[in-house]
């Protein structure tokens, strides 16, 4: 689940991205919908069921990201001890 910002939907700027798995053709899709809608049925973009579940991903965060900068996995994103912004020296 990453929070996106893709073209206004009728949900605020950013939503996250929830994963889903359909339970008549085993298809897994994502679909950008507010924490509100998560466990409302989702529409399978290769059968058109409805009947399907949410699963759980892994999450993905920036923290203290600037807009328009990147910034790589792994990389630490400062914050805490170690983490760089500290001052200790050892990021």
């Amino acid at each position: 689940m990453f929070a996106c910002q893709m073209p206004r939907l009728g949900y605020p700027e950013r939503v996250p991205l929830y994963e889903y798995r359909c339970n008549d053709c085993a298809a897994v899709y994502e679909v950008m919908r507010p924490m509100a809608e998560r466990e409302l049925a989702a529409v399978c973009p290769r059968c058109e069921s409805r009947v399907s579940m949410p699963l759980i991903s892994r999450v993905g965060m920036l923290a203290g990201a600037q807009t328009g900068t990147s910034a790589r996995p792994g990389a630490p994103a400062g914050g805490g001890c170690c983490g760089g912004s500290c001052g200790c020296g050892a990021g």
